[in-house]
């Protein structure tokens, strides 16, 4: 072992290199603080994974066009969509993007993108769940945004019993949220906010079901709350990737543009 940290195994040649956890090069990150956990490799500015040694990957950048796949309502991706409310890949969009938008009209609204309540994904499995947003429109007056992993979908948000998400109303304020049907950690502010225009990557590490971790552009928020989703059933163990806009009524507005999900977990 060199005096850089870095562990080299003998037989690789110099390319092929094995890292501490912890160790930060070339702009990079490796976690794998858990004994026996699998690696993850983070870009350090934005915190963006990179590299995962997960059995379970699953990675939607929103390529392509809307129908000619994940979009035809048929596999993966559902929408629900009532009121003028919007639930489109942006066309020509550098990336791909899928957005969420709430239109003016003062009526009930509702823009959502989930698995259909196909719940594939189970957090009991050392989930860790990402995403990049750009909230590119704050929400309005009445208007609730949340986007991480839930049970089966319902238009009254504090009625999903099983969650944890980031949440958004009629402030810039991000907070966090998590519900197990017994443990309900609610509106906790994050000490950050949103920037029309700007990307962040969220991520929710569910490696110890007992205080599941939040982090935004890689940095850990509300630190001070344990979110505690240990009395989840095997059965409310399974979730979906949900991404939410709604309003019950006014002329309030927001829009989320989302540029990818990645969800990693162990079989």
């Amino acid at each position: 072992m060199g005096g850089d940290s870095i562990l080299r195994h003998p037989q690789e040649v110099t390319d092929k290199w094995f890292f501490k956890n912890g160790i930060k090069v070339s702009g990079l990150e490796v976690s794998n603080v858990k004994a026996g956990s699998h690696i993850m490799v983070y870009d350090e500015d934005t915190g963006e994974s990179l590299l995962s040694t997960y059995p379970v990957q699953y990675v939607e950048d929103f390529l392509g066009v809307a129908g000619g796949g994940p979009f035809d309502g048929t596999t993966k991706w559902n929408v629900v969509d009532v009121g003028a409310a919007t639930e489109a890949i942006v066309a020509d969009s550098s990336c791909g993007v899928f957005r969420l938008a709430l239109a003016a009209n003062n009526e009930a609204e509702d823009a959502v993108l989930y698995h259909g309540d196909n719940k594939t994904f189970d957090v009991g499995n050392g989930l860790i769940f990402e995403c990049r947003v750009n909230v590119a429109v704050a929400a309005g007056t009445g208007v609730c945004a949340v986007f991480g992993m839930a049970g089966d979908h319902n238009l009254d948000k504090d009625s999903v019993t099983e969650h944890a998400w980031f949440r958004l109303q009629a402030a810039d304020s991000i907070l966090c949220e998590s519900d197990d049907t017994t443990n309900d950690n609610d509106d906790k502010d994050t000490g950050f906010d949103i920037t029309a225009g700007t990307y962040r990557v969220y991520r929710i590490d569910f490696t110890n079901l007992a205080d599941v971790k939040f982090f935004v552009d890689g940095q850990r928020v509300c630190s001070d709350t344990t979110f505690d989703m240990s009395n989840l059933s095997a059965s409310e163990q399974q979730m979906q990737p949900y991404f939410s806009l709604d309003k019950a009524s006014g002329t309030g507005l927001g829009t989320l543009d989302i540029d990818y999900v990645k969800i990693f977990q162990t079989r």
